[in-house]
């Protein structure tokens, strides 16, 4: 009975079904008659908490809106203490700041609670600094002392100062909150939740200030669960407490056969986690396959022609060098979530090729394919992507190249391929998408993703590339506490299900050796 279980904390190795194992435990409590309402489970990231959630009404015939309790902490503090949209701080707000301040923010991403990056792979150098701000405060360490210990001296402190008094005097004047405030705002309210039980994925994630929050949550639970693993813990840029998750209950238990890892690949990840000190210590076993693990001097001589693949690096910034290679190649990929060639331009393409065929579009398609059509040479002016005579077309009403040409000006001519016709996309761009649609792969699916390793937490793929080359601020870090890297590398070999590639770069002496 899952009743008179003390408090357990699972940890769970690289693919052996920690969410999982969360997922079986939740119907357990439901079948043994606690309402599923009274049941809170607690994610790092939102989309662990929409997985336990989806994963627990698909297997236990349950609405999504009978688990009112399935959330990360922001949320939750978000909703225990009433609040708006309009109140919580957007990027909006970051750029009247960082124009004050006389700093940059990327608006262009998205604020969420895990945005930042300190070891460059940041969007803006104004999310660099406030992440400084927030680390400290979910640290509950000095705002001195966090600036000290990064080390990056691209950060000045007299420029911190000043961004964190604007930035606090900005939402005291126009009453907004952040994430941050979220969290403390619950802590000093101390009003636990009526429940009967509590589980927390991925609490090795969790920072000072969170399990802050979640020391208030547990005091009224019976069933008290917690689900993590210390060797993947590679959030402590932003403050994750991994003591707080080791110490969190006396009884642990090792899920011990991972449906993920190789032998090959296992055996890579068992020779980077013996290195991180202070770890605890786990028995587990791969799955009934060998997998391969091979090394190259350059991206040149990796076989990315065929199958699904990862390509990880330490930062963004060197993603940016390889995204080029691929470019340059003509590989599709994604990165971030979008897609190298835009699908809005691929779209357009195709209309293209679809009209000239002799083939009727629909106005919207029509529209979007104007936007890569020059208006004073591929149009007759005035009969741009937002005229009126275009946008006063019935949706309904399919539109042929005849009509596109008498009664919206298209000056093209039809026999034109798309390359020559949508003169509006640049050639460099052109001669990537000629070359990408020769190989044959699909645009709208790559089977290549490029990503940062902290991106792909809590992935995996059929291959994996790792580019060991470390920032400098991580490079000196890691002089100092090795840890950090070994377990954002253990983080990225682990990602591997079938073959891990590793590109160990000549010259430079920055590497993380695997």
């Amino acid at each position: 009975m899952i009743k008179d279980r003390e408090p357990i904390t699972f940890l769970g190795p690289p693919g052996t079904g920690k969410t999982q194992n969360i997922s079986k435990l939740v119907l357990e409590c439901i079948e043994e008659g606690i309402p599923p309402e009274r049941i809170a489970c607690v994610s790092f990231t939102r989309k662990a908490a929409q997985e336990s959630r989806d994963r627990v009404c698909r297997e236990g015939g349950l609405q999504e809106d009978a688990l009112p309790y399935f959330q990360t902490l922001h949320s939750m503090a978000y909703r225990a203490g009433g609040f708006s949209d309009f109140e919580v701080i957007n990027n909006s707000d970051l750029k009247i700041i960082g124009e004050a301040v006389g700093v940059y923010f990327e608006t262009g991403s998205s604020n969420s609670e895990n945005d930042f990056d300190l070891l460059g792979s940041s969007p803006g150098e104004g999310q660099a600094y406030l992440s400084l701000y927030q680390m400290s405060r979910s640290k509950k360490v000095s705002l001195e002392e966090i600036h000290r210990k990064t080390g990056n001296y691209n950060l000045r402190w007299a420029v911190l100062k000043r961004l964190v008094d604007t930035y606090e005097s900005y939402k005291k004047a126009k009453h907004k909150i952040d994430y941050t405030d979220m969290i403390e705002n619950f802590i000093c309210e101390g009003h636990p939740l009526d429940i009967d039980a509590l589980f927390v994925d991925e609490a090795q994630d969790l920072s000072t200030l969170q399990w802050q929050m979640v020391d208030i949550l547990r005091q009224v639970p019976q069933i008290k669960v917690f689900t993590g693993d210390d060797d993947q813990a590679i959030m402590t840029f932003q403050g994750a407490d991994v003591d707080a998750f080791l110490a969190a209950t006396s009884r642990k238990e090792v899920l011990q056969h991972s449906y993920r890892l190789p032998r090959k690949i296992w055996s890579e990840a068992q020779n980077i986690s013996s290195r991180i000190m202070g770890r605890a210590p786990k028995v587990w076993q791969p799955r009934d396959a060998e997998g391969t693990v091979h090394w190259h001097q350059d991206i040149q001589d990796v076989p990315l022609n065929e199958g699904s693949w990862s390509i990880l690096t330490r930062t963004n910034r060197m993603g940016s060098i390889y995204a080029n290679h691929l470019i340059r190649e003509g590989w599709v990929f994604s990165r971030k979530g979008n897609l190298s060639i835009p699908e809005k331009m691929y779209e357009a393409i195709l209309n293209w090729e679809e009209l000239s065929k002799g083939q009727s579009i629909m106005p919207p398609q029509l529209r979007n394919m104007y936007r890569y059509i020059k208006s004073k040479e591929g149009v007759t002016r005035g009969y741009g992507p937002k005229s009126k005579k275009l946008m006063n077309l019935d949706p309904e009403i399919p539109i042929n190249m005849e009509d596109a040409h008498e009664k919206l000006g298209l000056l093209v001519d039809g026999s034109k391929r798309w390359h020559q016709a949508l003169d509006n996309i640049d050639l460099d761009t052109k001669n990537y998408i000629l070359n990408a649609l020769k190989r044959g792969d699909n645009v709208k699916k790559p089977r290549i993703k490029l990503s940062t390793i902290h991106g792909m937490k809590g992935g995996e793929d059929e291959n994996v590339l790792i580019v060991p080359n470390l920032p400098y601020s991580a490079y000196k870090e890691m002089r100092r506490n090795p840890n950090t890297e070994h377990r954002v590398f253990y983080v990225a070999v682990t990602r591997a299900k079938e073959n891990l590639h590793i590109i160990l770069p000549e010259k430079s002496k920055m590497v993380y050796e695997i």
